[in-house]
């Protein structure tokens, strides 16, 4: 008897497909191979990965360099193991690929879990090529009889008789109808430029084999149809320290599509807290409250970028469309035009108008730096604020006209300040610290006057300085501009509120919460509106979903404590206001505000005595002095001269004396007669809720 070492391989048949797997997925591999085989098809599928042996190498060898079809079973074990005898197998069959025509159909990977694409370890050829990824609510057995049926009962044919995608790049020509059912469908369409022809129908079904997630964030609105997220590109340069241009290259497009009307797009702070992190696309999408997603992957070799980006029907994991660009760096902006162009004509949306500035070349030494210098602004911290000043500094010498650069200057510059506690001396008409910032938006103005960014950071400015009617106005050419700018429209809010349109502003506040659902700043902005309209219990579950999404975020933590006084959960009040910590610029306010309403006098009134001497809130005297019960020293402390916060004064303590005419003396002196009637007319007409 010959032995296993030596005896001849058998001379595979032509035609059948070969699914190669990691031996932790040999369940859900038989399962495809057994629905397949069901169908008619001949499926090569080795049971025992460690058989070794020559004969056994050389069968395996000759499967894969006779089979018409190479199935790699691609899932987070496969990513898991960086060596096996699958990966040799998946390069055999890459190396196949380049003795082939380009008309051929060979590679079809399959996703069996959550594996992105864009971040799996499997050889570039499969990046190429269509990959199928059916996470759950296909049954296998029904998805062979299909495939049998596709191929007219010659289901090893797979280059003929395919039904060309539905969608198409800009290069391709007209394509025919597909079989209208997404299982079936190719889920990557290719440009013929780069790859010359189109992978056939999928004929093979995976078995999802997720994992129980967990929620930890709260959930979020139910996506409308024309919503989408920008999930943040992998790096796959060689160089990891560019991962902050990845970062951009998103941040980039994700601004470009914020700007297609009737598009609803999540902002960046929601979006990328996914970044890393292994969750299902349905569940990002959940949270996200999105219909589509967008991932994909960024290349930078020298002074060229080629982006890989995918558009993902969210639900089934349906890949609606796909595609590759490459470019000369300095032509980027132009990229990202393209590629939002090709998505809202695959969303049947019309594009807006993109700024010219935004089409424009840039230096590209310049942009690197830009990039690099949001991503240190995006940390929000004191290193990351003196780090991106740097760096957009850099950026503005290399190009003087860089006007994106000129207006994220002016954030780092109002955004460090607002973190340090500054920010209450920014409410006064003269407010000089404000002067620069202001300067250094209307420079970016200047150079392109279709900045929403721009627009949206000059009416908050200006919003806080009382001029009223201009912040309103700029804020709203930001929304004009970018509708899906959640920042204009949490300061557009908060406009309203100073103007006391209570509805209107508690819309736009819940709006910002939609397009940035993850967001906790926006989360506790809203919680504050709800509460100056009386809708004190609301406030509280938007304040526990800040919370929830930040936990250290000190303002969400000392509103907590302040909501939980008004609602009658004094102890939980008063215990959460003393663990706010000293450093913490507002905490001595908060306090002061928690124990009044608390009914601890005595204590409230030696901080206050403090608090005159530092000067650390961005409430008026007045509001302090009514939240402690000095009525009479509350109305003598009102200043004209001095006051500061104009949203402030249509706050519901301030109903208590709304009728003294003193108080309305004061509000026509500074000009909030109106608001502060309209607000306090609102809530008599939706009463406040009784502590519980």
């Amino acid at each position: 008897m010959t032995s296993p070492e030596t005896t001849p391989a058998p001379a595979p048949s032509v035609g059948a497909v070969f699914v190669s797997y990691a031996s932790q997925d040999a369940e859900a591999a038989k399962r495809i191979c057994e629905s397949l085989r069901a169908a008619g098809v001949e499926v090569w599928f080795d049971q025992n990965e460690l058989t070794g042996g020559d004969a056994w190498n050389r069968k395996i060898r000759g499967q894969i360099a006779a089979c018409a079809l190479f199935v790699p079973v691609i899932s987070a074990a496969t990513q898991a193991r960086h060596e096996g005898y699958f990966r040799l197998e998946w390069k055999l069959a890459a190396q196949r690929t380049h003795l082939m025509s380009g008309a051929k159909a060979f590679l079809l990977p399959v996703v069996i879990d959550a594996t992105r694409d864009a971040e799996a370890h499997v050889p570039e050829e499969f990046r190429a090529v269509q990959w199928t990824r059916l996470p759950g609510g296909e049954h296998a057995e029904k998805f062979g009889e299909r495939v049998k049926n596709l191929f007219g009962g010659d289901a090893l044919d797979v280059g003929r008789g395919l039904p060309t995608p539905p969608l198409r790049s800009r290069n391709d020509a007209a394509t025919t109808a597909g079989s209208g059912d997404p299982a079936l469908q190719p889920s990557r369409p290719l440009r013929r430029w780069l790859v010359p022809a189109l992978l056939g129908a999928v004929i093979v079904a995976a078995l999802a084999l997720w994992q129980p997630w967990r929620p930890t964030r709260p959930t979020s609105a139910p996506a409308t149809a024309k919503s989408i997220a920008v999930l943040p590109f992998v790096n796959q340069s060689d160089d990891k320290g560019n991962e902050y241009f990845s970062d951009g290259i998103s941040e980039e497009l994700l601004n470009v599509l914020a700007k297609i009307p009737d598009l609803k797009v999540t902002a960046r702070t929601s979006s990328f807290s996914f970044k890393g992190k292994q969750v299902p696309l349905p569940e990002i999408a959940r949270q996200l409250g999105v219909a589509y997603v967008i991932e994909g992957s960024v290349r930078k070799s020298g002074g060229k970028v080629r982006i890989t980006a995918q558009l993902i029907k969210a639900a089934d994991g349906f890949q609606v469309w796909s595609d590759n660009f490459e470019r000369e760096l300095k032509d980027v902006f132009a990229m990202q035009d393209e590629i939002a162009g090709l998505i809202a004509k695959n969303l049947s949306l019309k594009l807006g108008a993109i700024s010219p500035a935004a089409k424009a070349a840039v230096n590209s030494q310049a942009f690197e730096l830009y990039l690099q210098g949001r991503q240190a602004w995006n940390l929000r911290n004191d290193e990351g604020f003196t780090r991106a000043e740097q760096l957009l500094n850099r950026a503005l010498e290399i190009d003087p006209n860089f006007a994106r650069a000129h207006a994220a200057l002016a954030d780092v510059w109002f955004f460090r300040a607002q973190d340090k506690g500054i920010h209450a001396t920014f409410s006064r008409p003269d407010a000089p610290e404000l002067i620069p910032i202001i300067a250094k938006i209307r420079q970016a103005l200047a150079l392109d006057p279709e900045s929403a960014e721009a627009h949206a950071s000059l009416g908050n400015a200006l919003g806080l300085i009382w001029k009223f009617a201009e912040a309103e106005r700029e804020l709203r050419r930001a929304i004009a501009l970018n509708p899906n700018y959640a920042s204009a429209h949490q300061w557009l809010g908060e406009r309203l509120l100073c103007d006391g349109r209570l509805d209107e502003a508690l819309a736009e506040r819940k709006l910002a919460t939609e397009i940035d659902p993850l967001s906790s700043r926006i989360a506790d902005n809203y919680a504050y509106a709800l509460y100056i309209a009386g809708r004190n219990s609301a406030a509280l579950e938007a304040n526990e979903r800040a919370v929830a999404l930040q936990p250290n975020n000190f303002q969400a933590l000392g509103q907590r404590a302040w909501l939980f006084a008004l609602l009658g959960r004094r102890d939980e009040a008063v215990a959460l206001a003393r663990q706010l910590p000293p450093s913490y610029p507002y905490t001595r306010s908060y306090q002061i505000i928690v124990f009044g309403a608390a009914g601890l006098r005595t204590e409230a009134e030696a901080l206050l005595s403090g608090w005159d001497a530092e000067g650390s809130a961005s409430w008026p005297k007045s509001f302090m002095l009514l939240m402690i019960g000095r009525r009479e020293e509350a109305i003598a402390a009102l200043d004209a001269n001095s006051c500061e916060s104009p949203w402030a004064y249509v706050d519901p303590i301030f109903d208590q004396i709304h009728d003294e005419p003193r108080f309305k003396k004061f509000l026509a002196t500074i000009g909030l007669t109106d608001a502060q009637a309209r607000a306090q007319a609102w809530r008599a007409a939706h009463p406040p809720e009784k502590a519980k």
